[in-house]
């Protein structure tokens, strides 16, 4: 005897969303990544890379731009970075956040949101002074340099130059 079965296929869609605190931040202000996702079982691992133009590892305290989390009873998970306060002037940088459900990176899923990084570094400066403006031989001088915006301990070289100038025109 013949019968008739029916059969239903329910088809989920597995979506992703990630989003991030804030578009913009400066160097040493942290920003949070928030995964959300619909129909993904939990304790899935989900795999991310931050990327961009001129984006390396030292771009970011801990350097750490690969990464992964397990997706909670929700259906999220979230990771923080902050970027390093380098002290490096290489002007405003954009990282790109990706997803991936493998751990190889092949296969993004989401969309991908990025974060502008302000440069707030600083150029340095020198503010250079003498004792004197005008010389005659035998006279003393003295002269100070007095930097901006540069990291603390680090060395600044010199050298004095000028129209028939050398070693010998001076006593140390």
């Amino acid at each position: 005897q013949v019968g008739n079965t029916s059969v239903t296929v329910v088809d989920k869609f597995l979506l992703y969303s990630i989003s991030t605190s804030s578009g913009r931040v400066n160097e040493g202000q942290s920003f949070t990544t928030s995964i959300a996702t619909t129909n993904v079982p939990r304790n899935t691992r989900l795999y991310y890379s931050l990327s961009g133009n001129g984006i390396t590892s030292n771009d970011f305290s801990g350097g750490y731009l690969l990464g992964s989390g397990a997706v909670d009873s929700n259906g999220k998970f979230s990771f923080s970075h902050i970027p390093a306060n380098d002290l490096k002037t290489e002007g405003n940088e954009t990282v790109k956040i990706k997803l991936f459900s493998d751990a190889a990176r092949r296969n993004q899923v989401g969309n991908t949101p990025s974060v502008t990084i302000v440069d707030t570094s600083k150029q340095p400066t020198w503010k250079i002074t003498t004792s004197k403006n005008n010389l005659n031989e035998g006279d003393f001088f003295t002269f100070d340099i007095k930097p901006s915006n540069l990291s603390q301990n680090q060395t600044v070289y010199w050298s004095i130059v000028g129209e028939n100038i050398n070693p010998n025109d001076f006593v140390h």
